[in-house]
This record gives structure tokens, sequence and C-alpha cells, in this order.
């Protein structure tokens, strides 16, 4: 029986958690009934929620200057999500999709690069890019990145790593690739990435998180490719290291929710604040109880993450293409990075969303956004 095929046999695969999550689901434990909390979390108090002050204010003066002198001094880095199993644009990665569509040196990548090279410029200093590929978005990014020279970040402060990946599955447990017809599927069939949970186990393994320690980083910013808005600012940073202080291990930019938005909340859950994803959320949970909504956009203290953090499993089913003609069934295994707020600390704040939050999901969002994703361009200097 071969369950991992000699295309993706160089990857990251952990038997031992797959054999496990296999008999959970088997055994039903990891049905979404099981993940649901007994009743639904409260919203938000006041005081759980910060706010940025004005930029021109004196508090936010004060964070602008710690937030730059931290930069100016090594102590951030920004890691990139450019993972995940490249379906959402039609297929092929999406980090080398340019935002203005007549600009092709505009991607998702060069746009993330970019603001990293401005603000070490601006700061007269280094900042660490370091972008988490997929085994489905590897070769088209890695291309890319060589093509437009990493946006110019200089190579020393250039790293990647790779998500690890598992099989899927039928209900049953079986994996795709163990059956009859698995030889004519693709590997992007076969096999999923375990979710952007695995960010943080795969950035220490690797030895990424490592290296960043020994030049001095303290901090990282996290954000997903396709904001183009989750930029390294000074007060944001500021900001972050006022939370620490506090205690903070990682902190969360949130926004108001607005229509359309899916997904969990940001809530208290036996006293304690945290994401909340919607496969977690009672049936029936009005979310308009919950005003505000995560970005993904996560800011951690980078010694609070040195260590194996158990986030829960959970299963994501898929119909995927299969030989025979016919849509397939299965199963892919996730966790999600913003569950690290069960685990460690976390303060909440509230970002402007015209500034901080542009996801771009599908291609017609595209479209949609497109004054807003050119005029971010144009401050970037790629127009």
């Amino acid at each position: 029986m071969v369950l991992i095929r000699r295309s993706v046999s160089d990857q990251r695969f952990d038997a031992e958690t797959f054999a496990r999550l296999c008999e959970r689901l088997v055994r039903g434990e990891l049905e979404d009934e099981r993940n649901r909390l007994s009743e639904a979390p409260a919203p938000l108090e006041h005081h759980e929620l910060s706010r940025l002050p004005s930029p021109t204010s004196e508090a936010g003066a004060r964070l602008s200057a710690n937030g730059a002198a931290a930069i100016r001094a090594g102590k951030f880095a920004v890691v990139v999500l450019n993972g995940g199993m490249a379906t959402r644009f039609g297929g092929g990665a999406k980090g080398v999709v340019p935002v203005v569509p007549t600009h092709p040196r505009t991607s998702f990548l060069a746009c993330k690069l970019a603001d990293a090279r401005r603000i070490a410029v601006r700061m007269d200093g280094h900042i660490p890019v370091v972008v988490m590929h997929s085994f489905a978005t590897l070769s088209a990014s890695h291309s890319h990145l060589e093509d437009i020279d990493w946006g110019g970040v200089p190579p020393e402060d250039r790293s990647w790593f790779q998500q690890s990946i598992l099989p899927r599955v039928l209900s049953s447990g079986q994996p795709l690739a163990t059956l009859p017809d698995a030889g004519n599927a693709p590997d992007t069939v076969l096999y999923a990435v375990p979710g952007h949970g695995d960010t943080l186990g795969r950035l220490r393994d690797s030895g990424v998180l490592t290296a960043l320690h020994s030049r001095g980083v303290e901090h990282v910013l996290v954000s997903n490719v396709d904001n183009i808005a989750a930029t390294l600012d000074p007060m944001l940073a500021g900001a972050h290291l006022a939370a620490t202080a506090d205690g903070a291990a990682v902190t969360v930019e949130v926004v108001r929710r607005a229509p359309g938005d899916a997904g969990g909340c940001v809530a208290r859950v036996g006293g304690r604040a945290e994401i909340v994803e919607g496969f977690r959320l009672p049936l029936g949970t009005e979310l308009a109880r919950y005003p505000h909504f995560n970005t993904n956009t996560l800011w951690f203290c980078l010694s609070d993450i040195d260590r194996p953090l158990e986030l829960r499993w959970f299963c994501v089913k898929r119909s995927v293409p299969w030989p025979a003609g016919s849509g397939l069934d299965a199963i892919q295994f996730e966790q999600l990075i913003g569950q690290a707020t069960e685990l460690l600390p976390a303060a909440f704040l509230e970002v402007d969303r015209e500034m901080r939050f542009l996801p771009i999901k599908q291609r017609d969002d595209l479209a949609m956004h497109a004054k807003r994703l050119r005029g971010f361009a144009s401050e970037l200097g790629l127009l």
C-alpha cells in the first residue's frame, strides 16, 4: 500500500499524527458536533478590545516611535502565508497573480515584499521576510520570486519554509491514495495541507524560527498573502509591543463585522478572550451579537511560539475530481492559526477596515476592489 507517492516524498509528513487522526475520525471524535461549544460565547467587553489612537495624538506618536525603534533595531520579521491548495483562483498559486491585471509585477507576493522593503529603507534597517509555501504553490512561487528578485529584499533577509501534507481520506478513514484509480489522480487531489494552523509548528521545525532568534528578532507579523493591506506599520508594531508589556503573547487585528463576513468571531470562552471559529459556534448562534471579525493578521512574540502548541484538529469536507469522471467526497484534516489564542494570552486590536483589511478570495474580488488595490500598489511604488 503506497500512502505517500514518490512525487511528494520530500514533503513533511507525520505518519503517527495521521494514523491518530484517522482513528479519531472513525470513532466520531472529529464530528462537527464534538467541536461545538455547549453554549454561545460571550461578546468581548469594551475593555477587552483596544483601539488605535489618532496618529497625530501624543499616544499615537508614542506608539509609532516605539514601533519604529523596534523595527529599526531588527526586532520584527514578516511571515507571509502563501500556502494552501491553489484552488481559489481556478488553479495556480494566488501569490503570483497581479493585483492590477495590466501590471504583471504587482503580484500579491510583490506587494508584501515591497512593503517590507519600503519600511526597511525608511528605517535604515533590515526586516527579515519569511514566505510559507505549500507543495501546491512552491514551484510557481519560487519562479516568480526569482523573476522579481524578491522585490529587492536583500538575500540575507529572505527565507522560506513549506507546510506539511496529509493524505485526504474517505469518511471511513481510507486514504484516497490507496483507492484503485489513485494512480490517475494528481497529487493535489490525493493530498492536502493541514490548514494555516500548520504555520507555527513548521516555522519552528524548519529551523527558520531559530534563525530569526539568532539575529535578534523578537516579534513576527503573520498575514495572508492575499491581504496586501496588512503592512508592517510602526504604529501597529508599537501597539503590539504595548500589548506584550501587559502580558499578551499575540495581538490579533480585528475589524467591525460587515455584511458577507463569514466564519466565526472574537469572544469570551470560559472567561478567556479568543478567536472562535464558525464551526465551533452552537447551531443558530447569531453572529450579529459579535460585532468584530478576525482578519487573520496576527502579531506574535517569537519566544511564545518556540514550543509545540496543541491546536485542535477538525475535518473539512471537500468534493474532489476523480478519474472515474465524477466527484468524490473526501475529508482533509486541518488546524487554524487563530486557535493559538486558545492557548496563548491574546490582545485584540480594532483596526480600520479600509486601511488594514483587503482580502481577495476570488478573482471577482480583483475587479470589485480594483481602485483600492491600485491605490495600495501605487503607495508601494509598484506602479
